[in-house]
C-alpha cells in the first residue's frame, strides 16, 4: 500500500523539475532539502491543477503557520527562488521551510532542518491557493 505524504499538482511538478535535477546533479547531493523533496515525490499523489483540494499548499500559496515565531503565527507565501525578494514573507522553494511546505495540507505538523536545528511547525490555514481561485498556471 502506497502511503501518500504530499499532494502535488502536475503543473508545479513540471516547473520544479529543473530544481529537483540540480539537487543531485553529477551524482552528488547538492541541496539536501531538494533531495528530501525529490524522495518524497515517490509517494506523492500527483493531481491535475483543476483537481487540487483547497487545503493543500501549492506554489504561490499563502499559508499561516504556527511554531516559527515565539509570538504566535506567521504568514508566508511559497514562491520560486527568483521571487523571494519581491515581498516580505516570501519563502523560496529552495529554503528548508519552503520545501517542507509544498504539497502538505492544512493541519499537518511538519519539521525541517534549519541552521539552529530541527524546527516543527503546524500549517494552521491556507489563506490563498491559486488553484482554488481558478488560477491553474500561476
Amino acid at each position: 500500500m502506497k502511503i501518500i505524504n504530499r499532494i502535488l499538482n502536475s503543473h508545479d511538478i513540471d516547473r520544479i523539475s529543473g530544481f529537483l535535477k540540480l539537487a543531485t546533479m553529477g551524482g552528488k547531493e547538492k541541496f539536501r532539502t531538494l533531495c528530501e523533496l525529490k524522495k518524497d515525490l515517490e509517494t506523492a499523489a500527483i493531481l491535475e491543477p483543476e483537481d487540487m483540494p483547497p487545503n493543500v499548499v501549492t506554489m504561490n500559496s499563502e499559508v499561516r503557520i504556527e511554531g516559527v515565531t515565539s509570538d504566535g503565527s506567521t504568514v508566508v507565501k511559497l514562491v520560486f527562488p527568483q521571487e523571494v525578494s519581491s515581498k516580505e514573507g516570501n519563502i523560496s522553494l529552495l529554503a528548508p521551510l519552503g520545501a517542507a511546505l509544498l504539497g502538505r495540507q492544512r493541519g499537518d505538523l511538519i519539521s525541517y532542518s534549519a541552521p539552529g536545528g530541527e524546527i516543527k511547525v503546524k500549517i494552521d490555514a491556507i489563506i490563498f491557493q491559486p488553484e482554488s481561485n481558478g488560477d491553474f498556471i500561476s
